[in-house]
Order: C-alpha cells, then sequence, then structure tokens
C-alpha cells in the first residue's frame, strides 16, 4: 500500500471517528451542547428548539452524513472507480441541503433569517465548488514553438526552450504523495504535487491511467502532462525533442 494511501486511511480514519463519536453523543446521550450555539442560547430557547425538533433533526443529519462517509471511504478501500470523489460529492449536498432542511426546526421569529443565512451559504458553496469543478477539468493548451514552451490556463507555465533540462516519457506515473495546491477529483490531477523522490514537488496536468506521460524539467522544477489519446503524448513529446534538437 503506498504511503498516500496510507495517509488518506488514516485522515479518513480520524475524521469517521470524530463524526461518529458526535453524532452518537447528540443522538444516543442527548448532548446537545455539542451542537453549534445550542449552549449559548438562553434556557427558554434550548426547550422551545428541543420541542420543536432542533436538536434531532441535526442528529439525524449527522446520522446521514456519517453513513455516505463509511460507504465512501469503503469504495475508496474497494478501489472502486470514482466511488470516494461521488460519495464526497453526495456528502455535500446532503450536509448543505441538510443544514437548510433543518432550519424549519427553528425558533419562530429567527426561522426566516436563518434560512436565508444557510441557504445562501450552501448556494455560494455550490457555486464555487461547479467553477472550481469547470477550470479543474478544462484541458490546458500545451503551445511548443521555436523559443519556449507554454502551458496555458489554470497553473500553466511558460519557460524558455533553452532552460529545459529533461524530458522523456513516462510508462507510468510516479506516486503521488500529497497535493500540495491544485485540483485533483474523477482521475484529473492539476496543479502543484508532491511525488515519491527522486521527483519531488512539481506541477502535474495528468489524466491518471493514460499512459505514457510527458515529463519536463528545467532545473529543480518539473512538469508531467499527458492527453487522453496516448498519441497526442506523444507527438507533444516528438515536437518538444525536435525543438530541443535544432
Amino acid at each position: 500500500m503506498s504511503t498516500s494511501t496510507i495517509a488518506f486511511f488514516i485522515i479518513m480514519g480520524f475524521t469517521l471517528i470524530i463524526h461518529g463519536g458526535l453524532t452518537y453523543l447528540i443522538i444516543k446521550k442527548k448532548e446537545y451542547s455539542f451542537i453549534s450555539g445550542f449552549y449559548n442560547r438562553p434556557k427558554e430557547e434550548q426547550q422551545q428548539l428541543i420541542k420543536n425538533g432542533y436538536p434531532q433533526a441535526v442528529g439525524k443529519l449527522l446520522f446521514f452524513t456519517f453513513i455516505i462517509l463509511v460507504v465512501s471511504v469503503l469504495l475508496a478501500l474497494f478501489r472502486v472507480p470514482y466511488g470516494f470523489e461521488a460519495g464526497l460529492g453526495l456528502f455535500v449536498l446532503v450536509l448543505l441541503g441538510g443544514v437548510v432542511y433543518i432550519q424549519k426546526h427553528e425558533i419562530a421569529h429567527k426561522r426566516k433569517k436563518n434560512y436565508w443565512i444557510s441557504g445562501t451559504i450552501s448556494v455560494i458553496v455550490i457555486i464555487f465548488i461547479v467553477v472550481l469543478g469547470y477550470f479543474g477539468f478544462q484541458e490546458n493548451e500545451v503551445v511548443i514553438d521555436n523559443d519556449s514552451l507554454k502551458v496555458t490556463g489554470m497553473y500553466g507555465v511558460d519557460w524558455p526552450i533553452e532552460d529545459i533540462s529533461e524530458v522523456k516519457l513516462l510508462n507510468e506515473l510516479p506516486e503521488v504523495i500529497v497535493k500540495t495546491n491544485g485540483f485533483a477529483a474523477f482521475g484529473r490531477l492539476k496543479g502543484h504535487f508532491r511525488l515519491e523522490e527522486p521527483y519531488g514537488g512539481g506541477k502535474l496536468f495528468v489524466h491518471k491511467g493514460n499512459n505514457p506521460y510527458f515529463y519536463v524539467a528545467k532545473g529543480e522544477d518539473y512538469i508531467i502532462i499527458n492527453r487522453k489519446n496516448s498519441n497526442e503524448t506523444k507527438k507533444l513529446y516528438d515536437k518538444l525533442i525536435n525543438k530541443i534538437d535544432n
């Protein structure tokens, strides 16, 4: 099992323990003080919220999202393609929708305001995710001319040909240790990542599982690019080699 996989399961295991423990305390032990802001409310409001079913609704939301997380981790464990990403997307939708829905159990005079606040936050988060996904899945154009290698778009680079120190085709993508600043979903990796030694930190613009991978280094910096069509990746490699040799 790779280092990144071990780290993933440690982080998710810790997350499930915290999430599951909180769910247990609220549903079974009725420790409603763990609900954000509940403990700071006047006693009268706390009693009214319990009567309205507010903390019970929070507990149900935590339970459903916990189940979704467990299933998502199991899908990742059994290497179901894109299972974890799909589960995480469902988790976010259920969580955001649930936060809006439980406002129906709020104190009457606060209900409308909280609907607006939770609804606005949910819409902003969804828009952010959609925009991030749009730019993340958008293909970066690779332009190779006599003077430079350019990768356009998000996380793009512009390197002079004369500064390029190494070019090669990799049959396999080196093990990804961690994403430091980038996009990673449904097999698409774009941005800054740290790979196994001797590669270290660099930029990826790849579709996982579509070998070969076009590796270009400039001193200690590097980029790895590929296309879904392997012939297109090889053409990029051949074109850059031609420019360097000439």
